[in-house]
């Protein structure tokens, strides 16, 4: 019912596309949007609308960056929960982990949560990119056009109440495969 909800709301503007991609509606809604950042959340309510302030307060004073919401900020491995009754897969909580060395080896830079669908970025950072891909790999695309850019990442702490693939979760073991060759792409070839 988002397309009823959302007429209660003046400034948002709701826009509906065939499902092409994580990746494709992200770029969508650049092209869409109107104001001076892009603040880019996943629709899952996994993140909560409470962090908006902790995502954007960076840009009040800083320039050529963006901000992203870690779910990991300032954790380690180890602070896994297994007892948990609601969790993020064991595996795909390792994986970030392990994407996160991957990407420090390539390009020197590490960030604690690569893989959050929480980000903030300028608007005009986007009017000279032309982004390729249209899944969940556009994430690392965009980020190391970033880093190519001479943006810094700054990463803030979030809450994250993680859903279950019952529940509707669609990353999988293909979208990390697909991750780890754009990264090597992007280092080596582009």
């Amino acid at each position: 019912k988002t397309s009823i909800l959302i007429k209660k709301f003046k400034d948002v503007v709701y826009i509906k596309q065939k499902n092409s991609g994580k990746g494709a509606a992200v770029q969508k809604g650049i092209r869409r949007s109107k104001g001076q950042l892009i603040l880019v959340q996943d629709a899952d309510l996994e993140y909560s609308p409470k962090d908006y302030i902790k995502l954007l307060k960076p840009f009040i004073k800083k320039k050529k960056i963006a901000v992203y919401g870690s779910r990991y900020f300032n954790k380690s491995l180890l602070s896994y929960n297994f007892f948990s009754k609601k969790k993020q897969s064991y595996l795909a909580y390792v994986f970030n982990f392990f994407l996160s060395g991957f990407f420090y080896i390539l390009f020197g830079r590490y960030y604690s949560d690569l893989l959050t669908g929480y980000k903030v970025y300028e608007k005009n950072f986007f009017k000279k990119l032309k982004i390729k891909t249209k899944g969940f790999e556009t994430d690392h695309e965009i980020t190391i056009n970033l880093l190519k850019n001479d943006y810094k990442i700054l990463e803030v702490p979030i809450k994250y109440i993680p859903r279950s693939k019952k529940e509707g979760k669609k990353i999988n073991f293909f979208d990390a495969i697909k991750a780890i060759f754009l990264i090597i792409k992007m280092k080596f070839i582009i």
